[in-house]
């Protein structure tokens, strides 16, 4: 009896190993400051998961910006929530800047997801291990079939990378939704560039054309800019839980703006459905670190063996808009 228990226990045993070891599904983790635009965007790759057989959400981790990280990890809590999904950790990031922190002001309200103060019952507590910690150790965990998205600052990424120089050799793709392709009607920095400069220039510097790639919001403002009233009249109006959520997440920013362009469901997009993109090219990426031009992102764009980035140069503006609205029609 004591011998067939034990073969039975060694046989499970065996069983899991091999999973771990044969399970080759892509696992996605989503770096974000967790304004309206975030939430948006971590509700498309959960539905997309579930409904598309897309990459496997396996972790949050949360940076200072649109919103302090105290409310940045309260507002992931309040989107898994939301959406049934709090078997997702969420692992905590960095408060500021490695450098200079800059304010952030209230773009989504005072909050970072529209002030309406729903959704705050029920919380699952954020995991304990921090979130350059859980990058490292899910890049090791999951090597090769790790895709990592940022949507705010990029604090976290630019720690891992430098107390963990193999970091970005590990990982299938770092996506990063910053900076801009800058030219006359692109003058200033873009947010999640100047919100942390010196950890932007920590990963381009570290950075290859197979490993990372970089989603300039000057491309998202030209191809996937659409009306405010498409935004509330058409996919606002689409009658679920989920986006009547969003609807109140980004309240504050719909009543400011004249058009929605909205950057982090447009990197999500890119990172799980590439064929929403429309041309990649490479370049030569940088950041400006000093002066008067600090936190414009530089671009030359040449041949891929002189480059260390991919960017994502355009997007296939009506089957983007199509994939928004057949994603979010989902539960």
């Amino acid at each position: 009896m004591c011998i067939m228990l034990l073969l039975l226990l060694l046989l499970i045993n065996l069983s899991c190993v091999l999973c771990s070891i044969t399970d080759p599904s892509p696992k996605l983790v989503i770096d974000n400051d967790a304004g309206g635009d975030d939430a948006m965007a971590i509700f498309l790759a959960l539905l997309y998961e579930k409904h598309y057989n897309g990459p496997k959400l396996i972790g949050l981790t949360t940076v200072n910006g649109n919103t302090n990280e105290d409310n940045v990890c309260l507002n992931n809590q309040r989107v898994l929530k939301i959406i049934k999904r709090q078997d997702v950790p969420i692992y905590r990031g960095s408060k500021s800047s490695l450098v200079r922190t800059p304010d952030a002001g209230h773009y989504y309200g005072k909050d970072g997801l529209g002030d309406s103060g729903k959704y705050l019952d029920g919380l699952k507590p954020a995991h304990t291990k921090n979130a350059v910690e859980a990058l490292i150790d899910l890049s090791k965990e999951h090597k090769d079939q790790l895709t990592v998205v940022t949507l705010g600052a990029l604090t976290n990424v630019a720690l891992a990378i430098k107390l963990d120089p193999d970091f970005l050799s590990r990982i299938a793709h770092l996506y990063v939704g910053a900076g801009h392709i800058h030219n006359d009607s692109w003058p200033k920095a873009e947010f999640n560039a100047h919100m942390d400069v010196e950890a932007y220039h920590v990963v381009a510097a570290h950075a290859t054309p197979d490993r990372v790639t970089f989603l300039p919001f000057s491309q998202v403002q030209q191809h996937c800019n659409f009306t405010v009233e498409w935004r509330k009249d058409v996919l606002g109006a689409i009658p679920t839980d989920i986006m009547r959520a969003q609807n109140l997440f980004e309240q504050v920013s719909l009543a400011s703006q004249e058009s929605w362009q909205a950057l982090d469901p447009a990197a999500v997009a890119a990172a799980i459905n590439p064929s929403l993109v429309d041309e990649f090219k490479f370049s030569r990426h940088d950041i400006v670190t000093c002066g008067e031009k600090r936190g414009i992102t530089t671009n030359e764009f040449l041949e891929k063996e002189n480059a260390n980035a991919r960017i994502v140069y355009s997007y296939k503006t009506e089957k983007y808009k199509q994939f928004l609205l057949d994603i979010f029609k989902l539960e």
